[in-house]
C-alpha cells in the first residue's frame, strides 16, 4: 500500500501549564523541541509526571498548548486530522463492531469508498497478522490481538504520523516482545513514521531510531539520543547483548534515577 501522506513531524517551542482547583499554576511542559524524520521511530522515555502523554496528546489534537508550534509533513496542525493515527495503552475496539468493521471504522466514517474497495482493509489485517479473525468480536481475542486492532485501523486511514501511548503497557512479558517485533515489521514494510511514549528503557531502545528522554518539574527534553543499533524483529536477544547497548542503558538508567531523586526534593 503506498502512502499518499508523507512527512515527518516537528514540534517547536511547545509548552504547557496546568491550573490546579487550588488556584496554582503547574507548569507541565515548558519549550519541547524536537523533530522527527520520516520513516522512523521515535520515543518518548521519561519517569512518571514528565509530561510524556501530554505532549502525545497535544500532538494528537487532543489538547492544545499555551505556547509553540506543531506540523506534520510540514504544515501547522490545529486539532485532531486525518494526518494523525493514535493508539492507546487501554484496548480501544469497538466491541459491537467485529475486527474488519472496527479497521475500516474510519474509512466509512470519511466515506473513502475506493479505500475500501482497494483491499485497504484485509492488507492491514493481514499486516497485523489477524488474518482468519475478520469476523471475530473484540471479547473473544486475547489483549494483544485487540491491540493489534487497534494498531491496523489506526494504519488503514493513512496517518502521515502513528501515534502510540504505551501501546503494549498492560501486555504479559511475551505478547510485548511479540507486539514489538511486529510493530517494527509494519514500521518497515508500510514506511511508518511512529512516535510513542514509553517508561521502558529496553523498549525505548530497541524500537527507537531516535529516544527523546524527557525530564521532569517542568517536562522538557534533556536528551536526545540515537541508538546505533541495528534494528530487526528477529535478533532482538543480540541486541540485548551488544556492549553499547548496555552502555547507554545505564546511562539512561542513571538518568531516571538522577530525576526521580529531583522530584522528591
Amino acid at each position: 500500500m503506498s502512502k499518499s501522506q508523507s512527512g515527518g513531524l516537528a514540534v517547536s517551542g511547545v509548552s504547557k501549564t496546568f491550573m490546579l482547583r487550588s488556584g496554582q499554576a503547574v507548569k507541565a511542559l515548558d519549550d519541547i523541541n524536537f523533530e522527527l524524520q520520516e520513516n522512523s521511530v521515535g520515543v518518548l522515555l521519561g519517569p512518571s509526571g514528565c509530561g510524556k502523554s501530554t505532549l502525545l496528546r497535544i500532538i494528537a489534537g487532543l489538547e492544545t498548548q499555551e505556547q509553540g508550534d506543531i506540523s506534520v509533513a510540514g504544515k501547522p496542525i490545529h486539532g485532531p486530522g486525518v494526518d494523525r493515527g493514535m493508539v492507546f495503552q487501554n484496548y480501544s475496539s469497538f466491541p459491537w463492531l467485529t475486527v474488519e468493521d472496527n479497521v475500516a471504522f474510519g474509512l466509512k466514517a470519511r466515506g473513502e469508498s475506493l479505500s475500501l474497495a482497494e483491499g485497504v482493509v484485509d492488507h492491514f489485517i493481514r499486516a497485523v497478522n489477524l488474518d482468519g479473525f475478520e469476523k471475530a468480536y473484540p471479547h473473544q481475542l486475547s489483549g494483544g490481538m485487540q491491540q493489534r486492532v487497534a494498531i491496523a485501523r489506526s494504519l488503514a486511514s493513512n496517518p502521515a504520523v502513528l501515534l502510540m501511548d504505551e501501546p503494549f503497557g498492560a501486555l504479559d512479558p511475551e505478547t510485548r516482545w511479540q507486539m514489538q517485533s511486529l510493530l517494527l515489521d509494519i514500521v518497515k514494510k508500510e514506511c511508518t513514521t511512529v512516535l510513542m511514549v514509553s517508561h521502558d528503557i529496553e523498549e525505548a531502545l530497541y524500537l527507537g531510531d531516535v529516544v527523546f528522554f524527557m525530564g521532569t518539574r517542568p517536562g522538557r527534553i534533556l536528551e536526545t539520543i540515537r541508538p546505533g543499533f541495528e534494528k530487526s524483529s528477529a535478533d532482538r536477544d543480540a541486541i540485548l547483548d551488544v556492549p553499547e547497548y548496555r552502555e547507554l542503558e545505564r546511562d539512561i538508567r542513571q538518568m531516571m534515577r538522577s530525576q526521580s531523586i529531583d522530584c522528591e526534593h
